[in-house]
C-alpha cells in the first residue's frame, strides 16, 4: 500500500514538474525577443508576439505597411493621409474612412518631420519610419518615445530597387506574413525579368527615341520636367533621348530648343502634370515650338498615370513601366492588353482591381493623346 501511495505522488510530482516546464516554454516563447536589421543596418530589439499597435511615418511607410500588414493595427496616421495630395495614392484612398478615423501621429508630408508628442499620444508598440536615412534622429525617436523604430526605404531606383524588396521582406518578419512578402517580391522579380527579356535583344538603333514629360518631382511639373537614367524606361531598355544626348538625372526644365534638335520619336507624358503642360501649350510662342517636335506632328503623345505622391506607389509605377514598353516596343508587348494588366498589378498590391479607379482620377487612362485638337478632361 506505501509503495503504491509513494508511487502516485511520484506521478504527481512529475505532472507538476512537466506541466511547470510546458509552462515556462509557453512564458518563454511569449517573451521572445527578436532582433532584426533595418534599412539603415540598425539592429533592432522586438517581441513580434506584443506588437499590437503601430504608426507609419514619413513618405511611403504607411504605403509599403499597407500592402503587408494588418491595418487594424494601425493606432494612428499622419495629417497628409486624412486628406488630398497633389496626385491619387491607391492605398489611401481605400482606405480613407479608416484614416480619417484614427488620431494623429504627425502632419507628414514632404517636409515634415517626426513628431514624437504626437506619436506617444498613439500609444504604439512599433514605429515604422521612412523620414530619415539619419540614424543618430531614429535611435533619438526611439529614446524620446520608448518604442522600437524601424526604418525602412525604397532606395534611389524607385520601384525597381533593391531595398523595396528588402522592406517588403522586413515587414514580412515582424508582422509574421512572410508567405504575403515573398508572394509580393517573386511578383516583383517576375516583372523585372519579363520586361527586360522582352527588350534586352533589340538593337539601339531599332528603337525609337523617347521623351518623358511632365514628371512629377516634389510637385506637379510641366512639360520641360523628366529624367535621364528613367528608372521605369531602364526596366524594359527603352531609348530614352535625354540619356543618348548625355544628360544626367533629373531635368527640372529641359531647354525645349535643344529638345527640338534631338527631336524624340515618340513622348510620354505623367498625367499629374497634364494641366500645367495644357497652360504651357495656351501660350502660342510656346505653342509654335512644341508643334514643331515630331512626336506631337506625328501623333505620337501617350499618357502614363501619375505613381508619385508622398513617394512612390509601387502598382502605379508597375503598370507604368509595361504601358511605356507597349508605346515603345509595341511588337513585343502585343499579347499585353494594358487594362488586363493594370487590374493584375492593382488586384496583387492592394487586393482588388483598382485600374478604373485611377483612370476614372486620371483622363481616362492609358491613352493616345491628340494634341492640340483634343485635350482630355478629367
Amino acid at each position: 500500500m506505501k509503495k503504491m501511495i509513494k508511487m502516485s505522488c511520484a506521478l504527481v510530482l512529475l505532472g507538476l514538474i512537466i506541466t511547470g516546464c510546458n509552462n515556462t516554454n509557453t512564458e518563454d516563447k511569449k517573451d521572445e525577443i527578436t532582433t532584426v536589421t533595418d534599412l539603415l543596418g540598425r539592429e533592432v530589439s522586438l517581441n513580434l508576439d506584443s506588437i499590437k499597435k503601430v504608426v507609419c511615418i514619413g513618405g511611403g511607410a504607411l504605403r509599403l505597411y499597407s500592402y503587408i500588414g494588418d491595418m487594424s493595427l494601425l493606432s494612428g496616421v499622419e495629417k497628409v493621409e486624412q486628406g488630398y495630395l497633389i496626385s491619387i495614392r491607391p492605398y489611401q484612398m481605400l482606405n480613407e474612412e479608416l484614416f480619417k478615423s484614427l488620431p494623429l501621429c504627425g502632419n507628414g508630408g514632404p517636409s515634415g518631420k517626426a513628431d514624437a508628442e504626437a506619436i506617444l499620444n498613439c500609444d504604439p508598440d512599433l514605429i515604422i519610419s521612412l523620414y530619415t536615412q539619419d540614424k543618430a534622429a531614429m535611435d533619438d525617436l526611439s529614446t524620446k518615445t520608448n518604442t522600437p523604430v524601424v526604418t525602412l526605404s525604397y532606395g534611389s531606383n524607385e520601384a525597381f530597387d533593391q531595398n523595396v524588396i528588402t522592406s517588403l521582406e522586413l515587414l514580412g518578419k515582424i508582422f509574421h506574413k512572410e508567405d504575403r512578402a515573398t508572394e509580393l517580391t517573386t511578383y516583383i522579380n517576375t516583372m523585372k525579368t519579363d520586361l527586360d527579356d522582352r527588350t534586352k535583344d533589340i538593337k539601339d538603333e531599332d528603337k525609337p527615341s523617347i521623351y518623358l514629360g511632365c514628371q512629377s518631382n516634389y510637385g506637379l511639373k510641366g512639360f520641360e520636367s523628366s529624367s535621364a537614367n528613367y528608372s521605369l524606361f531602364n526596366a524594359s531598355n527603352i531609348k530614352n533621348v535625354l540619356d543618348v544626348n548625355g544628360y544626367k538625372g533629373y531635368q527640372k526644365e529641359v531647354d525645349i530648343e535643344k529638345l527640338v534638335v534631338m527631336d524624340p520619336d515618340k513622348i510620354i507624358l505623367d498625367a499629374g502634370g497634364l494641366e500645367l503642360f495644357k497652360a504651357e501649350y495656351a501660350d502660342s510662342t510656346k505653342a509654335t515650338v512644341y508643334n514643331s517636335l515630331s512626336a506631337i506632328k506625328n501623333g505620337e503623345v501617350y499618357l502614363q498615370m501619375p505613381y508619385n505622391a508622398y513617394y512612390t506607389n509601387l502598382e502605379t509605377a508597375y503598370c507604368d513601366a509595361y504601358y511605356d514598353s507597349i508605346v515603345s516596343f509595341p511588337e513585343q508587348f502585343k499579347d499585353i492588353n494594358i487594362e488586363n494588366k493594370a487590374n493584375e498589378i492593382t488586384k496583387m498590391f492592394l487586393g482588388t482591381e483598382f485600374y478604373s479607379r485611377i483612370a476614372d482620377e486620371m483622363y481616362g487612362g492609358y491613352q493616345k493623346l491628340s494634341i492640340p485638337t483634343v485635350w482630355p478632361e478629367k
